[in-house]
């Protein structure tokens, strides 16, 4: 497999702020507007960028924040480091079948001087400090995901993107089926699937969707029992997340660890007025039943085969094999295609 790397060097760089609380400083990465309509969306994130020809990790990451916000900064400690993928489909700038791995390296670093002030033609459109309470509820992108857990902070709540361009005609469409159906809401969440064949597309769009309506997302891939658990994810689905949220009661459901190939810790679904699930399965079977909106993402099988190998590698194709059979049973014995309220096509 072919690949090219992207090393990211971004800083955290906490304060006091007037009431006492703790901001930190960040940047606004610009939405990008891609050729074939989707948009590889922006939000906020720390500052920082891409390592330079004979730079030092340290050294890129000084300069990307007094660029971006104009501030001198000191290093006090490394934070941490991550690794994103990005298959070929979802890069922005598509380079053949090559995969993107993005290094994203973080320190802790502390002002020494400067004044706070906007990038002017770069990747950033805006800088502030914020409070840190409120990256909750902000659009925000990877290194900040990455940067938290380090820190001993409470994760985000929401999904970020990862950079993958966006269908926002597809999103609006979803938004717009959500706001006919509020007023039908029985007990419990307004539950939203995105479901259809694997590598269609699915996980963008609902990261997407429940970033948009600030809602909680589940993902299949957590539920399936492994490469034989198409048909048993969907009663999972039912009994473990939907029946108790549709009864007012705590929802859980154990999450599938794929390297152990077992059972791992419990994950807690928060209650929300809006749910959204995403992936194989999730409008099929005893799920289907607390469904209010249901997505349908599909493309050409060839096109999913590609995507999927591009991600997983050539060495997963039996798997694949095995999994578009169960698709195939599933799917076809179930007609869950056909129960869709929206059908979205992404080759």
């Amino acid at each position: 497999m072919e690949w090219d790397t992207r090393v990211g060097c971004y800083a955290w760089v906490e304060r006091t702020g007037p009431d006492g609380q703790p901001e930190v400083l960040l940047t606004h990465w610009r939405s990008q507007e891609l050729a074939d309509g989707r948009t590889v969306r922006g939000g906020w994130t720390l500052p920082g960028g891409g390592l330079e020809l004979r730079e030092t990790p340290e050294q890129a990451v000084v300069r990307e924040v007094a660029e971006e916000t104009g501030y001198a900064v000191s290093l006090t400690s490394i934070l941490g480091a991550a690794t994103i993928d990005l298959p070929p489909h979802d890069r922005a700038q598509p380079d053949g079948e090559r995969f993107l791995q993005l290094v994203c390296l973080l320190w802790r670093a502390e002002v020494t001087g400067g004044e706070l002030r906007v990038e002017e033609d770069g990747s950033s459109d805006d800088t502030r400090w914020v409070p840190v309470a409120d990256l909750a509820r902000m659009p925000c992108t990877a290194p900040i995901a990455v940067a938290l857990p380090l820190l001993g902070r409470e994760p985000l709540a929401q999904p970020t993107l990862g950079w993958a361009p966006v269908d926002e005609k597809a999103v609006e469409q979803v938004k717009d089926l959500v706001a006919g159906r509020r007023e039908r809401r029985r007990t419990g969440p307004l539950v939203v699937v995105i479901d259809g064949p694997s590598g269609s597309g699915k996980s963008v769009l609902g990261a997407a969707v429940a970033r948009d309506l600030g809602a909680p997302l589940v993902q299949m891939d957590d539920l399936f029992p492994g490469w034989d658990g198409l048909a048993e994810s969907s009663t999972l689905l039912a009994e473990q997340v939907l029946e108790p949220l549709r009864r007012g009661e705590r929802a859980a459901y154990r999450r599938w660890d794929w390297h152990r190939d077992d059972w791992a810790e419990e994950v807690e679904v928060p209650s929300a007025e809006v749910l959204v699930v995403e992936g194989c399965g999730s409008s099929a079977g005893p799920a289907a039943a607390h469904v209010d909106v249901a997505v349908w993402v599909e493309a050409d099988r060839a096109v999913r085969l590609e995507r999927g190998l591009a991600r997983d590698g050539e060495s997963y194709r039996p798997h694949w094999e095995r999994w578009a059979a169960q698709e195939t049973e599933v799917f076809g014995a179930d007609g869950t295609r056909d129960r869709a309220d929206l059908v979205v096509r992404t080759g």
